[in-house]
């Protein structure tokens, strides 16, 4: 918050403050001392060469003549220009908004007028050095959330399939333990389906492998759209994808999976009619079923599962 004290308000208030005060200029106050000086002079003189009888006398008077014009001009010029330096150099050491309040810019002389400038300068450097701070700071918080964002989409792409934006096998590795164990502390299922593309090479092969990533994309589309907010859905590489279901047992996955597989084959069918040995199989894996002890052994009963269902099809 800016000190009140520094605001132009404040110097114009101090300024109109006492109205009945005036301060003469230095330069009259100067000229008055050297006027009085030389009648002071001109006096004791004539006083010498009347009555110098009494020199002693004189020379007291000059004494305290010159001792009267040190005090009035320490009072009306070396001292408040003194002051002035004093307080100038501390607010320039101490950089203090508080300090500029004791600059005396209620005078109305020479130095009244320069306590004003500094007052102002003060003013001006004090409100620019706010200004750049809190625009440090917005610059500071906009790079820090720039930074968040670039981090958070970072993580997002490390994590995810560049073609198919599901998880990728290092999404699968980081979050595949932390669902199994939730389970078996919880005592409910985990389900592991694996699901993998048949003669998806020969595909490539005749249609090219730009068709092979629309299929890719597709299937991804309807794992995605088939999964729950909690199941993991992830494409481990080429044509192999798994779907994680934690809370739901093999016959609700069986369900799932063959419905994504009738609508896998109906859609592929429309998009090359001449193409028919396109199709998937699949393996199911359960954690309570099949008495899984680790994510390892989950994985591999639904991979074995898989490929047994992949030779069949083959028949």
């Amino acid at each position: 918050m800016r000190d009140p004290d520094v605001s132009g308000e404040a110097i114009a208030s101090r300024t109109r403050a006492d109205p009945t005060r005036q301060d003469p200029p230095l330069q009259h106050k100067v000229g008055l001392l050297v006027t009085l000086a030389c009648v002071g002079g001109f006096g004791l003189g004539v006083y010498a060469e009347h009555y110098d009888s009494v020199f002693w006398k004189l020379s007291g008077v000059l004494v305290i003549g010159l001792g009267v014009l040190w005090w009035l001009s320490g009072w009306w010029v070396s001292r408040p220009l003194r002051k002035l330096a004093n307080q100038a150099e501390r607010v320039s050491r101490t950089g203090l908004t508080s300090a500029l309040r004791h600059l005396p810019v209620g005078r109305r002389d020479e130095i009244g007028r320069i306590a004003k400038s500094l007052h102002l300068m003060g003013v001006v450097a004090t409100r620019s050095h706010m200004e750049a701070r809190s625009l440090r700071s917005t610059l500071d918080q906009r790079v820090v959330n720039a930074t968040r964002r670039a981090t958070r989409e970072l993580s997002r792409l490390v994590m995810r399939d560049a073609l198919t934006d599901l998880g990728n096998r290092r999404f699968l590795n980081e979050n595949l333990e932390l669902l199994f164990d939730s389970a078996k502390a919880s005592g409910t299922d985990l389900v592991c389906v694996i699901i993998d593309l048949d003669h998806f090479k020969q595909v490539n092969d005749q249609l090219g492998h730009e068709a092979g990533d629309h299929l890719l994309v597709f299937l991804a589309g309807l794992i995605r759209a088939t999964s729950r907010h909690d199941d993991l859905a992830v494409r481990l590489g080429g044509d192999e994808f798994v779907l994680v279901m934690p809370g739901t047992d093999s016959r609700r996955a069986e369900q799932v999976v063959t419905m994504i597989r009738k609508l896998f084959t109906r859609q592929a069918h429309t998009m090359f009619p001449n193409t028919r040995m396109l199709d998937m199989s699949y393996g199911i894996a359960s954690l309570l079923a099949d008495e899984c002890i680790d994510t390892k052994t989950l994985l591999r009963t639904a991979d074995q599962r898989l490929y047994i269902n992949k030779a069949s099809s083959k028949r």
